[in-house]
């Protein structure tokens, strides 16, 4: 699953290497997800420095900074009723540690160019 989302927001993250962790590199960014039920394609848009969710150590005092982040989110699409819930896990630096997701999954979002081209020929518009 962190492979997935990984490639999903590939263009929004820089890492430094294959050990290092995937480091969000944007204040706002976009998560693309996929209703298991119904097919829906749901674009989420996330404020890293207002959403997430600070992880204090069990014994942390007052001033101790946080040692991860959290960004939990349950959405319902329009198609349907299901209700989409994930979980992300930052370190620190903002890197990505983890990814949760139940009744969806992560996409890859389609260029501008690449989604003219699906729904022109398929007669749909987008």
């Amino acid at each position: 699953m962190l492979t997935k989302l990984a490639r999903a927001l590939d263009r929004l993250f820089a890492g430094a290497g294959d050990t290092a962790p995937l480091v969000c590199s944007a204040r706002n960014f976009i998560l693309t997800v996929k209703c298991d039920r119904c097919g829906e394609i749901i674009r989420l848009r996330t404020d890293r420095d207002h959403e997430l969710q600070s992880v204090y150590a069990v014994d942390a005092e007052e001033g101790d900074e946080p040692v991860e982040y959290l960004l939990r989110k349950e959405i319902v699409g329009e198609d349907c009723q299901n209700l989409i819930r994930f979980t992300l896990r930052f370190d620190c630096d903002h890197g990505l540690l983890s990814s949760e997701i139940e009744g969806g999954e992560f996409v890859e979002e389609q260029s501008e160019r690449t989604r003219h081209l699906v729904t022109e020929g398929s007669g749909l518009t987008a």
